[in-house]
């Protein structure tokens, strides 16, 4: 606790506030969702770009900015996997399939932001 500033009254985190009354947000009146489509067609190993533009009635919450993406798994000629069930005596084993883990981070290898054309993260 040693960057307590002067005069700077306590407070308790609003998650471990279990029993009072929670005060109510009234700076932003309401909030919308837009959906914004990538500048260009999604090539394999191409950029993916997104243009933004703002206004000065409206914030952009980054931290709320969701990326919806679709995807299917193929094998490296293209043509989709067959899930194979066969039951019998000659029977082949069922071909499993999946995502590895956090399947939208091995999907991208660089990610930059800018605002106002200047890059503020990589």
């Amino acid at each position: 606790m040693e960057y307590i500033l002067k005069g700077s009254p306590e407070c308790v985190k609003s998650e471990l506030e279990l029993f009072h009354l929670l005060p109510t947000q009234t700076a932003m009146e309401n909030g919308k969702w837009i959906e914004f489509h990538p500048l260009s067609n999604v090539f394999d190993g191409g950029p993916v770009e997104f243009h933004i533009s703002g206004s000065g009635d409206e914030y952009l919450d980054l931290s709320q900015t969701q990326l919806y993406v679709q995807a299917k798994i193929l094998k490296a000629d293209g043509s989709p996997i067959l899930k194979e069930i066969t039951t019998g005596d000659n029977a082949s084993p069922e071909t499993k399939i999946g995502p590895v883990n956090l399947f939208l981070h091995s999907l991208l290898s660089q990610v930059d932001v800018s605002l106002n054309d200047r890059l503020v993260s990589n």
